[in-house]
């Protein structure tokens, strides 16, 4: 049965918990200009008093929550628990909202999440449980959700965000039920922007302004606005909006912070204004958050600083500059990918900050502030780097290198060490200056296919350009004639496919003219040898060429063989087995199979059709027994041609699609790889998958 795009389908909002998942590469944060991103580093008591769980951070990107673990002594995920108490596999994924998710928190105890998206839904759901089942799903406000926070006792959710045409920015529930528990005052226009509920009795809510500069404070149960009292100090922030209000540990003090650059401090049950500094940042500050023990708040802006002030005294006792770290060196201005828009402490102690181009900053503390033994031993700032935008395609490095490259929609390609899981770097464009540090290589533009060859990696992009990158610096580009959609290489060779024909490349340079062909090529794959490509069309046949000469003005190839009716649909993939033997085949149903010496049919149409979307990868396994298919409908599967009724299935694997899928072989430094499958996706995740135990025991090798 079909499901609606606001249905709740428990199995869907995870990867399955029987999937051999092994490591998992999160996406970074999902930031716009001007906007707070929101951080959650407090883990509750599951995770803070358990030293076999990793530090963690929670935040959004796109419709997904991610929960990261933070690997800040270098050690790895290894040993480490995750959040139904199995194996670390390095962060976690929830995928329950058809939105865009604009808010989360933990409850108290760290055992349920609170989130809430752009349509004003509100869910509850279990970090604890395998399925990571929702036991509330409701609609709170008309507009956008933008903070959240959880009353001590684990029972009360407050949320604020935009009522737009109803009476209500903010409501205060009941976590199981939904049903209201007091009645919140509205912001001007509609529009709230922060909250926060004291962490002990009795009890006080506090809601800040997108547009008005107001804190408004309210009592209860039921909770009500407090007005007239002589006490309450309700504005105190200049102009523009209360971007966060946070309670300190034991609600003897509320912060406030705004897009004035100042910082007011309130008394946390009279909520009468105690202090106020101005300028702490040169403009607007968008987050703050205190330290476990409740005496250093926590500060972030615009100015690529990030602050920590003394909560007695409210002078800045440590700051970092934040955009200089990215850069390198002093920065002159402060670029517009530098802009701090979230920070938090993670495990209480440990003060992390999170800018524009995504890229998070887990800081170091000096041992004169007494505050934390593991932040006092990081030297610099740890930036954690990777992608903000769906993956679109991958490849693998040189041999034994344990390289891996994945590129996305907004032209950032990265580096990945295959052996940990941690991204190593975005490539950056040697010769253009990258002002505003969003690593983008092909201007913006979408990266539609990778290749490497003879050390040399290569990006096709839409900017209509083929970039050549060695180490993580792009040193030459060439301009193509038309818009590239795929790309393969051998050993020393790569072909790019574009809309009007195929280009060859090799040693950083184009070495053919345009290449018509008499049909729209669909998927390409060159041997290794760099003798034979293999070219899919949309007349749903399959081209042998052999490339002979490269003079200037002949074309390079020559047609030896076509194969026929094997397909009912354009192919969309091609994947040539590693003993050179047999050829892979997928459109947007069915995988084939070809024997390469007479190009008989192994496995035909009709056998291997249990894809639903378009298959955009195929991949063999190094001994040349397995195939594994990914598709647009998020599925991966394993067929071996040697038992054709069987296959392995995973779901769920990539939402959006899977963008890239490798065994990875010869690609480790150590061996032993050989059953270890990689796939990336438009989730923006990289996996490294187990898939020896499912292989074997379903196919008997």
């Amino acid at each position: 049965m079909g499901m609606g795009v606001d249905s709740v389908d428990a199995s869907n909002s995870c990867v399955p918990p029987g999937h051999p998942l092994v490591r998992l590469a999160v996406p970074l944060p999902t930031a716009s200009r001007g906007e707070p991103v929101f951080l959650d580093g407090d883990g509750g008591r599951f995770s803070e008093n358990d030293a076999d769980r990793a530090p963690l951070v929670m935040y959004a990107w796109g419709k997904l929550i991610v929960v990261r673990e933070v690997d800040v002594d270098g050690g790895g995920c290894e040993g480490k628990k995750g959040p139904s108490g199995d194996a670390s596999t390095g962060g976690f994924v929830y995928r329950g909202h058809s939105a865009n998710v604009t808010a989360a928190k933990f409850n108290p105890a760290g055992t349920y999440v609170a989130s809430g998206d752009s349509r004003g839904k509100l869910r509850v759901w279990a970090y604890d449980h395998e399925e990571h089942l929702p036991k509330l799903d409701v609609h709170v406000l008309a507009g956008p959700i933008r903070d959240i926070s959880w009353d001590f006792e684990g029972k009360r959710i407050v949320v604020v965000g935009e009522g737009m045409q109803s009476p209500e920015s903010a409501k205060v529930i009941m976590w199981d039920t939904g049903n209201k528990c007091g009645d919140l005052a509205a912001h001007a226009r509609k529009k709230g922007s922060s909250c926060a509920f004291r962490p002990c009795r009795p009890m006080r809510i506090a809601t800040g302004g997108a547009e008005d500069a107001t804190v408004f404070f309210h009592k209860g149960p039921p909770f009500q606005r407090v007005v007239g009292d002589g006490v309450v100090s309700e504005k105190c922030h200049e102009r523009g909006s209360v971007y966060s209000l946070r309670y300190n540990k034991d609600g003897s003090i509320l912060a406030s912070v705004g897009s004035d650059g100042g910082v007011c401090f309130y008394e946390g049950k009279g909520m009468g204004l105690t202090k106020k500094y101005e300028k702490v940042h040169k403009s607007s500050i968008f987050s703050c958050a205190w330290n476990r023990a409740g005496t250093h708040l926590l500060t972030c802006g615009a100015d690529g600083f990030v602050r920590l002030l003394d909560g007695t005294a409210g002078e800045v006792v440590q700051e970092w500059d934040v955009a200089s770290a990215q850069v390198g060196e002093k920065a002159e201005r402060v670029p517009l990918g530098a802009q701090q828009l979230g920070c938090t402490f993670i495990k209480g102690e440990i003060p992390v900050a999170v800018g524009l181009n995504g890229q998070i900053s887990v800081l170091p503390l000096p041992a004169s502030l007494g505050l934390s033994s593991v932040a006092e031993s990081i030297e610099k700032p740890l930036i954690l780097t990777g992608h903000q935008a769906p993956i679109s395609t991958m490849t693998f490095g040189a041999i034994g290198s344990d390289a891996i490259y994945t590129a996305d929609t907004d032209g950032v390609i990265v580096e990945w060490d295959g052996a940990t899981g941690k991204a190593k770097g975005r490539v950056s464009n040697a010769n253009e200056d990258d002002a505003d540090l969003s690593g983008k290589v092909h201007g913006g533009a979408t990266v539609s296919s990778l290749a490497f060859a003879n050390g040399v990696l290569y990006s096709a992009g839409w900017d209509d350009y083929i970039r050549a990158t060695t180490g993580l610096s792009c040193v030459g580009k060439e301009k193509l004639a038309a818009q590239p959609s795929a790309m393969t290489s051998g050993t020393f060779l790569a072909c790019v496919m574009t809309v009007d024909g195929l280009v060859l490349v090799k040693d950083k340079s184009i070495i053919s003219e345009m290449i018509d062909l008499p049909y729209t090529a669909t998927s390409v794959c060159l041997s290794n040898d760099d003798k034979t490509l293999y070219v899919g069309g949309d007349d749903c046949n399959i081209y042998v060429y052999t490339i002979t000469s490269f003079a200037q003005g002949s074309n390079p190839l020559a047609e030896s063989h076509v194969i026929k009716g094997g397909h009912l649909k354009p192919v969309q993939s091609l994947a040539l087995s590693p003993d050179g033997l047999k050829l892979a085949a997928a459109d947007v149903r069915d995988v084939c199979v070809y024997s390469t010496a007479d190009y008989s049919t192994v496995v035909s149409k009709g056998r291997w059709c249990f894809h639903t979307q378009r298959i955009g990868c195929l991949s063999w396994s190094p001994d040349s027994t397995v195939i594994a298919s990914g598709g647009n409908d998020d599925n991966i599967f394993l067929w071996c041609p040697a038992k054709k009724m069987k296959r392995v299935h995973y779901r769920f694997a990539h939402r959006g699609g899977v963008a890239g899928l490798s065994f990875v072989g010869n690609n480790a430094s150590g061996g032993g790889k050989d059953w270890t499958l990689v796939s990336a996706g438009a989730d923006g995740c990289v996996c490294w998958w187990d898939v020896e135990k499912d292989a074997k025991e379903k196919f008997g090798l």
